[in-house]
């Protein structure tokens, strides 16, 4: 064919493989994949990412933390959360200007979305807009709060 565009699949490909670091230890994705469920891995993915800022030890310590009071189900963690019972085992937790009072609110946010739609995926799915150019309005109902 003439003119065709060269095939990019294997250098793009190469390029991706040189940059797939799953198992770095720098990379707070690391800690999701440790969990097998769903939900945890929702929970703790949005949990990494409201932390991910700082220098990376700082961030891996902090994620690493709030996980050990999580316990074993983060998801689980998160329905059963009451501040009143729980929030003490948040109140020592500090990564730059979060504190433990921060995550209780992360916290209660994310049992929200859990309780009204059954995961964070639903959660935003519900405020998306398929015929939508973009996500910019779906994000936008995701800090809709009543």
């Amino acid at each position: 064919m003439k003119g065709a565009a060269p095939d990019l699949r294997e250098p793009l490909e190469r390029l991706y493989r040189s940059f797939d670091h799953v198992t770095s230890a720098t990379d707070p994705v690391h800690i999701v994949r440790r969990y097998t469920a769903r939900d945890d891995r929702e929970v703790v993915g949005f949990c990494a990412a409201g932390l991910a800022f700082g220098r990376v030890a700082s961030v891996l310590q902090s994620i690493e933390s709030l996980l050990e009071v999580m316990g074993p189900r983060p998801a689980e963690f998160v329905r059963r959360f009451d501040p009143a019972r729980d929030g003490p085992s948040l109140a020592p937790l500090v990564h730059r200007w979060i504190r433990g009072k921060d995550l209780a609110a992360l916290i209660l946010v994310l049992q929200r979305m859990l309780r009204e739609e059954g995961s964070i995926e639903n959660f935003f799915i519900a405020g998306d807009d398929p015929s939508a150019p973009d996500v910019g309005a779906a994000l936008c109902d995701w800090f809709d709060v009543d």
